[in-house]
């Protein structure tokens, strides 16, 4: 009679297996990661890409870019929320009727988003925040939004009471995007670059060239920092395409350079929980990404380009401004 001994795994062949197995599984994340990231910074490229040509395609039709934030009622309080002077003269004609409306809004018909832009209620801003998550100001707008970013898992906040669709994606207007004082309610940005409060700018204003100053870039919305200091509207509050009520709804879609390519605030960083704290205004004037390394720029010429953050502040500031007439060699 023959006996037929069953053979099985040893307790030390188990553990090996098991051990090469977990090799295998760190080795093969990363890639995987990677493979990923890969593709979400080309799939934030392509947004970025297609908001370039909206512009242009805006631009060709009205024979200006649109506007970063219209003042409302320009005859009454938000009259004085453009900037100064030069800013005011170069303004564009608006009539005493309100307006309610921003970039985003205005490239609404060349997105493909010509449905949500016939709800837009451009005269009583109410309406469009009726309806709690349903409402117009919360609708997700896939292509302001890049898939790497914080927003990206989570495209609704509430503000105020409010409802927001988010954008990962803003305009750029110079160096200061983003100013607050609260003792002249007067926003003060430096208006250099292509979007700002009543901006009406043409291809013919852009002197540096259209392929050497930005038309859009990144934001990162995270920053323990910023939410540190501002305890009542964290960073990832600061976004929503909608928001265009009062002169501050442009920290959530334009961006400046400020400080360099994701620059986060310092934990030394101390100051008031107001939008009037300079951390809290230059980290809203900066822009960056969850890419690893830089972050997405769109050019005037509705190209996109990486831009690392070791380009030096200088050089971003050449890049973020349309009529310095600097030459930028990096």
């Amino acid at each position: 009679m023959c006996i037929h001994i069953r053979k099985g795994f040893t307790l030390i062949e188990l553990l090996v297996v098991i051990a090469i197995i977990a090799v295998l599984v760190g080795l093969l994340v990363p890639a995987v990661q990677k493979v990923r990231e890969a593709a979400n910074r080309m799939s934030c490229s392509n947004n970025m890409r297609q908001l370039g040509i909206a512009c242009h395609n805006f631009e060709s039709s009205s024979q200006y870019f649109p506007t970063g934030w219209q003042a409302p009622t320009p005859t009454g309080a938000w009259a004085s929320a453009s900037l100064v002077a030069s800013d005011l003269a170069a303004a564009p004609t608006l009539s005493a009727t309100p307006r309610y409306t921003n970039l985003l809004i205005e490239l609404m018909p060349h997105v493909e988003q010509d449905n949500l832009v016939k709800k837009w209620d451009f005269i009583d801003f109410s309406n469009n925040l009726a309806g709690g998550t349903s409402s117009i100001s919360a609708q997700v707008v896939k292509i302001f939004l890049c898939p790497s970013s914080v927003l990206a898992s989570s495209p609704q906040a509430q503000v105020s009471g409010n409802f927001y669709g988010l954008n990962s994606y803003g305009g750029v207007a110079g160096v200061y995007s983003f100013r607050a004082y609260k003792k002249t309610s007067k926003y003060i940005m430096t208006n250099d670059g292509i979007f700002y409060i009543n901006s009406r700018t043409r291809i013919g204003d852009i002197l540096d060239g259209t392929s050497n100053t930005a038309l859009f870039g990144e934001r990162d919305h995270f920053d323990p920092n910023f939410d540190r200091m501002y305890t009542t509207f964290p960073l990832k509050g600061w976004s929503g395409w909608a928001w265009c009520d009062q002169p501050n709804a442009v920290g959530d879609y334009l961006v400046g350079a400020a400080q360099p390519i994701n620059w986060q605030i310092p934990d030394t960083a101390t100051g008031p929980s107001s939008s009037a704290n300079e951390w809290v205004q230059q980290r809203l004037s900066t822009m960056g990404s969850r890419h690893s390394g830089g972050a997405n720029v769109t050019l005037a010429d509705g190209s996109t380009r990486f831009v690392s953050s070791g380009m030096s502040l200088t050089a971003l500031r050449f890049l973020c401004t349309r009529a310095g007439g600097e030459v930028n060699t990096e």
